[in-house]
């Protein structure tokens, strides 16, 4: 969808809601009405189950509240271990620097952490009891009334009624954050994802309380939520935002996002401590012995891995002394493909073990093929539907130790070339500084946080 045109040729300013701009709001929410794109999640049996499996310890779990004034939020999907230790690959880092903080964790989708899997500081606060109260809260309250909405649909010539929905469900939530700001006071908000929590953006900016957003992943020109034409307001953005590094930061100042001054260049302090600690399985021991090398592809959505799959099988049997290893994003949402006897999906391995012990990676746009770089890995970009030029090619393009190819006549020959060249880790590491900036000194980020909390 061309955001930029529609940002140039409608009145994005003119939809609001209870007087306030909400278009940045309506822009992360509107791919969803694309087939392609389903970003839109509709609750499901599954989803339903895990709630209520986690309803009574999340529910108990209130007693904590009042343990740090430092709040985070977060979902299970971005815990990983490094060997048996378990990290929030975002927000975990923030124990470098804070004593604690109460980590709010959405236990979706791979369910609630353990007790026993929390880093010392982090007091959890489990979110079932919310998601099942602000759906209680949507049966029983109006729709809220969006200005300009129709206008944008006859412009569009979409219907833009799951907008509407979210909008109802984000104003539901709302009102529970609201309560517990109001009644609890937490002096910093930082959140992952901003755009998946826009009721508590909006309860936090009632009650002035900062938030802070830490980059989880991919932040460029092309991406909907970080780059906007113009300045939207800032009811339904972050305050500050902790960065991967110069590149992110230049993006987020440069697209209306969070001005220059209140971002820092954080750095990604889980893939500090991946190059540190994390040692190979032997599980993909094996496999390194038994093939003359492993590659891992990365999945992101459907409707780039089923292609990229298609490409995949389509070369593997000219490599038969390779082993393709498929990561789907998902573990419930695997694509279907015929496995072969070097071409198989390892969906429980960790993603960070391939990263860092493969030979190369490949996938299409998930920010796997920067983090690939940053542990020493090459990558190699499989353009597919013109994703990889939207949203990668703007940081990677000249990086010589990404190769770019749009078919499987490409990767098929970008593979010969691989069988016979060696890669220094340290170099292919280096090559990536721009984007991931050593893990900030602890003097820096306190002057910063101080800042923030003033």
């Amino acid at each position: 969808m061309a955001f930029e045109e529609i940002e140039k040729n409608f009145d994005t300013e003119g939809l609001t809601l209870q007087g306030v701009r909400i278009w940045p709001m309506i822009k992360s929410y509107l791919i969803g009405i694309e087939k392609d794109t389903q970003v839109i999640k509709e609750a499901s049996p599954s989803t339903i189950k895990i709630l209520l499996k986690n309803l009574i310890p999340d529910t108990l779990s209130f007693r904590k509240i009042k343990k740090s004034r430092n709040w985070v939020f977060t979902n299970s999907e971005r815990r990983y271990y490094i060997n048996q230790e378990s990290f929030d690959r975002v927000t975990t880092g923030l124990l470098h620097y804070l004593e604690d903080y109460l980590l709010f964790e959405n236990p979706l989708p791979k369910g609630r952490t353990k007790k026993s899997n929390l880093q010392k500081g982090e007091h959890y606060f489990g979110m079932s009891w919310i998601f099942l109260l602000q759906f209680l809260l949507l049966k029983f309250s109006k729709k809220p009334k969006i200005q300009n909405i129709d206008a944008l649909e006859s412009y569009l010539d979409r219907d833009l009624n799951k907008i509407k929905n979210i909008i109802h469900r984000i104003c539901a939530g709302e009102r529970i954050y609201d309560f517990l700001i109001r009644r609890y006071r937490p002096q910093a908000i930082f959140v992952v994802c901003y755009y998946s929590n826009f009721e508590l953006i909006r309860a936090a900016k009632k009650n002035n309380v900062p938030i802070i957003e830490l980059q989880h992943g991919l932040v460029s020109k092309g991406h909907r939520a970080y780059y906007f034409s113009k300045h939207y307001g800032e009811e339904h953005l972050p305050d500050y935002f902790l960065s991967y590094g110069q590149y992110s930061t230049e993006i987020v100042a440069e697209g209306n996002l969070v001005k220059l001054g209140d971002i820092l260049n954080y750095g990604y302090t889980f893939l500090e401590e991946v190059r540190r600690k994390l040692v190979i399985s032997d599980e993909l021991r094996v496999l390194k012995k038994k093939f003359k090398k492993v590659i891992c592809i990365t999945g992101q959505l459907p409707m780039t891995d089923k292609p990229l799959l298609k490409i995949i099988d389509e070369v593997c049997d000219d490599f038969p002394e390779v082993c393709f290893i498929f990561k789907p994003r998902y573990m419930d949402d695997t694509p279907k493909f015929t496995e072969k006897a070097n071409f198989i999906a390892l969906g429980h391995l960790n993603t960070y073990e391939l990263l860092k012990y493969c030979n190369c990676h490949i996938t299409v746009y998930s920010t796997c093929a920067m983090e690939s770089l940053a542990l020493g890995t090459p990558n190699i970009s499989v353009d597919i539907k013109g994703y990889y030029t939207q949203f990668l090619k703007s940081m990677l393009h000249g990086n010589r130790y990404n190769y770019v190819v749009d078919s499987s006549e490409g990767l098929k020959k970008t593979l010969q070339m691989f069988e016979n060249k060696k890669f220094s880790k340290e170099e292919v590491k280096d090559s990536i500084s721009s984007v991931f900036s050593k893990m900030v000194p602890s003097k820096p980020f306190l002057d910063f946080f101080q800042k923030v909390v003033e």
